[in-house]
């Protein structure tokens, strides 16, 4: 039994043969019980979800309160949708339909739209959850361009460029109408050559932006109603080049990083603790697991986390592609600031 807040988690887990063969799984079962109203839910946690295809490459993805996640294949354009009691995600939107052939970072707005990443074709794409159904395709005024993660905060959804220091800025509005064009938002010049702007999160109460340069292990503070810019103060020689961020509360950040052991590129989650107005970071902890294979982004769901694995740095990728689930570890207790 765990506990977060007001609620109670339950934990068991059961193993089934599956009739006819000698297939063996564990499924884990959490129940959430509100404490303060006695009402209960219950959701079949799996350790691994399926992206069907033979060259799937997933990159970003995005959970909705439904219950469900979104990731996209940085091949094709597919995006899929799975459930949380469900090994098998299923396609949600198929490849090239849109004009979309490829999809990286994922974002939902108010629970009700998807936002999704084009990459280098410039493309930003806005899709009705519930009708699964395009509502907007917009593209950025940039001959080279590289849309890699996006996050949304209020009225409008906010783009990290890997190919050019600038952020991007797609009005959204509470109506397809009010969905206007990108324009720049932010410049990340100071990041320096080769910063490569890749993860992208905000503040808890959404008045900064949290930008990842992966190409320099630095982390970047953007206002979210000026645009002013400023670097996260890290310890000297901590490089923090994360691709994925995820907030875990108001002042965790969590981040997928890499790093070369023994002449071996080996990824991990890395954990920094904020301080109140997220303008200094220390390192709070690392989190592995034996099962990331080149793993780009991160989301939470259901208290835990969904991991997409790429396999982008395998020299011969193959089916099956996965988005692996973790229990969430223990939050690490914040260093001194």
């Amino acid at each position: 039994m765990r506990a977060y807040g007001d609620t109670t988690v339950l934990v068991g887990k059961a193993a089934f043969t599956v009739s006819g063969g000698s297939v063996f799984r564990l499924v884990y079962t959490e129940v959430y019980v509100r404490r303060d109203s006695h009402r209960m839910a219950s959701v079949a946690i799996i350790s691994a979800y399926t992206l069907p295809g033979e060259n799937v490459m997933p990159e970003g993805i995005a959970y909705s309160s439904d219950h469900g996640f979104y990731a996209g294949s940085s091949t094709d354009g597919t995006i899929f949708r799975g459930c949380l009691d469900d090994e098998l995600a299923q396609v949600w939107q198929p490849p090239g339909k849109d004009a979309r052939t490829c999809v990286l970072g994922l974002a939902v707005h108010r629970d009700q739209w998807l936002v999704a990443c084009g990459g280098q074709t410039g493309h930003l794409f806005v899709y009705n959850m519930a009708e699964a159904a395009l509502l907007a395709r917009r593209t950025v005024p940039a001959t080279s361009t590289l849309l890699n993660d996006v996050w949304t905060v209020g009225e409008a959804a906010f783009v990290t460029d890997s190919a050019r220091p600038v952020l991007w800025r797609l009005p959204l509005g509470a109506t397809p109408q009010d969905i206007g064009e990108p324009q720049i938002f932010a410049d990340l010049s100071g990041a320096g050559a080769g910063a490569f702007l890749n993860g992208i999160t905000a503040t808890a109460d959404g008045t900064a932006l949290l930008v990842a340069a992966q190409g320099t292990g630095t982390l970047w503070r953007v206002e979210t109603a000026s645009g002013a810019v400023e670097q996260v103060r890290l310890p000297e020689g901590y490089r923090f080049g994360a691709d994925g961020l995820l907030l875990l509360d108001d002042h965790l950040l969590a981040g997928v990083v890499n790093q070369t052991r023994r002449d071996t590129l080996v990824f991990s989650l890395a954990v920094v603790a904020l301080d109140a107005a997220a303008r200094t970071a220390v390192p709070a902890g690392t989190w592995d697991d034996s099962r990331f294979d080149t793993p780009t982004t991160i989301t939470l769901a259901q208290q835990r986390l969904l991991v997409v694995n790429s396999q982008l740095t395998r020299a011969e990728p193959a089916a099956p592609f996965h988005v692996i689930s973790m229990d969430l570890p223990p939050v690490p207790s914040s260093p001194s600031l």
